[in-house]
């Protein structure tokens, strides 16, 4: 590959890793040094040297970012569907604690507080707090359930 079919390729790319590891390999091209293009992007010559061993060895798909895995889900999204629903099924909310419960029973999984939250943020759901207007509604199980302490999420409308 020619350095004017990796400019190329750099001026089409948007994924900006892809875009650096190009301008790497069309320096080098043009006979820039490993320690030359460091100093250009700022960047360890370790790394220069990663990307340029990498396109000698693949050419362009060794510039790609590849797939990390990382651990896998301990829900199924169809549990986790499963979940929701019931989630939304309650019009008053649920605390952090009772979710945690429902997780752990339904799922046999032991979420931290703070990924219960993370969960019901990527659900749909936002937290809110008992608050005087939440109070003074006019179900009496409603005053009831928020005078139980804890974090209450009840779901919200995504705009879009």
């Amino acid at each position: 590959m020619d350095v004017s079919e990796l400019q190329e390729l750099y001026e089409k790319e948007r994924d900006a890793d892809l875009r650096e590891r190009l301008l790497i390999a069309t320096w080098l091209k043009k006979g820039k040094t490993t320690y030359e293009v460091a100093d250009l992007l700022s960047c360890p010559q370790s790394k220069v040297m990663y990307w340029k061993s990498r396109f000698e060895k693949e050419g362009l798909e060794g510039l790609r970012t590849r797939h990390r895995p990382g651990q896998p889900k301990k829900l199924s999204e169809e549990l986790q569907d499963r979940i929701v629903k019931k989630l939304e099924g309650n019009p008053h909310g649920w605390t952090t604690r009772s979710v945690i419960e429902l997780i752990h029973r339904d799922g046999n999984v032991k979420y931290s507080e703070r990924h219960i939250i993370r969960l019901m943020h990527k659900w749909g759901f936002e937290r809110i707090k008992p608050r005087q207007r939440y109070v003074l509604a006019d179900e009496r199980e409603r005053i009831r359930f928020f005078k139980k302490p804890g974090s209450y999420w009840l779901p919200c409308r995504k705009a879009g």
